[in-house]
């Protein structure tokens, strides 16, 4: 037989972001060349959307077993979640409970390749697949999404590929044990390629160990969109970011309600922290936190709204103009270009791990 793809997304959405999952599922089905499974894990997902993934002929819904709250949080997290409360950390290891089970299940039905998205994150460009797999050859194991190449070297679980002999030769998994984080090897590997912990740091350290490489997706978007909105990893993969997270703490979408304003800044400070690494964070966040301040006072909820809603109003328009830089012509782009991240002058060939 040939090639055949395993794609494992953990599906949590709320009401509001229907549209999104839409267009997540119908950006796969366009631009996937191989045939192909979606592995669905719905244990969180609402019930009219699990009819909509139980009627997609390519969806297969995986029974996965429950994850407990606060049962993946490591020692010194549950010492501060005692104290805290726990659900920011939380996110990460529920995540990847679910997707390590739904990388099982794809490899247990005889796929050949294995790709990992988000809800919030799809191919946009045909042929993603073939072409992201014609780059592993022999120590070139995996190609993946990455947030920024010298800061946060890792591979995303927002768009990753790799195939089952990797999986089953080296068993990776996407979070380090503890035992792991502890060790002397982990801190070599943080010391080569400095990362936050979040899902994917596991999957570095196993190359990193086996003397491995991989292939980064950088960003590649040209539009001025904000750091924490849109972003396009390879001229391959868009990732939305944020929007489980943003589900998830029930702020509602990318909405705010005038009474929850003021706590904007704070609830962005946040999502910052759970989804960008600490240098990248100070950086942002100094910039970011004069502009939100000043975004928050004026009325900066229609901005957001429009973000969002220029994405699934005319996914194909926002997408080209992201890709492309065209959108640059727009009134509206201007007060969304604050936070931007450098983006690499060109796509490194491969990060090599030594």
């Amino acid at each position: 037989g040939g090639m055949r793809l395993g794609i494992a997304v953990v599906y949590m959405v709320s009401e509001r972001n229907e549209r999104l999952l839409d267009l997540h599922l119908s950006q796969i089905e366009k631009n996937t060349t191989l045939p192909y499974t979606i592995y669905a894990a719905v244990n969180r997902l609402l019930p009219q959307f699990r009819e909509k993934l139980e009627a997609n002929p390519r969806v297969k819904i995986c029974p996965c077993e429950t994850y407990v709250p606060g049962s993946g949080l490591l020692k010194h997290e549950r010492e501060r979640a005692a104290v805290k409360g726990t659900v920011h950390q939380d996110c990460k290891y529920e995540h990847s409970w679910y997707l390590e089970q739904l990388i099982r299940m794809a490899v247990d039905d005889g796929v050949t390749h294995i790709a990992l998205f988000h809800v919030d994150s799809f191919p946009v460009r045909s042929g993603w697949d073939q072409e992201l797999i014609s780059q592993l050859s022999g120590r070139c194991v995996l190609a993946g999404a990455v947030r920024d190449a010298k800061k946060d070297c890792k591979p995303l679980t927002a768009g990753m590929l790799f195939s089952r002999e990797f999986y089953l030769t080296y068993q990776p998994r996407l979070l380090p044990t503890e035992e792991e984080m502890g060790s002397s090897d982990y801190a070599r590997y943080r010391q080569a390629c400095p990362h936050c912990g979040d899902s994917g740091a596991g999957y570095g350290f196993r190359m990193f160990m086996e003397g491995l490489t991989w292939h980064p997706l950088v960003r590649s978007n040209l539009g001025g969109r904000h750091a924490l909105f849109g972003t396009v990893h390879g001229d391959m993969i868009f990732h939305l970011t944020t929007a489980a997270v943003i589900d998830q703490q029930n702020m509602v979408g990318w909405t705010v309600r005038p009474s929850q304003r003021k706590g904007l800044v704070g609830a962005m400070a946040r999502v910052g922290k759970i989804l960008l690494p600490g240098m990248l964070r100070r950086e942002v966040r100094s910039r970011a936190s004069k502009h939100l301040t000043r975004r928050c006072q004026a009325d900066d909820r229609q901005q957001w709204e429009r973000e969002r809603e220029l994405l699934l109003e005319d996914p194909e328009r926002y997408l080209a103009d992201l890709r492309t830089g065209a959108q640059s012509e727009r009134p509206s782009a201007s007060c969304c270009g604050a936070v931007e991240i450098p983006r690499p002058a060109r796509q490194p060939e491969r990060t090599v791990v030594d």
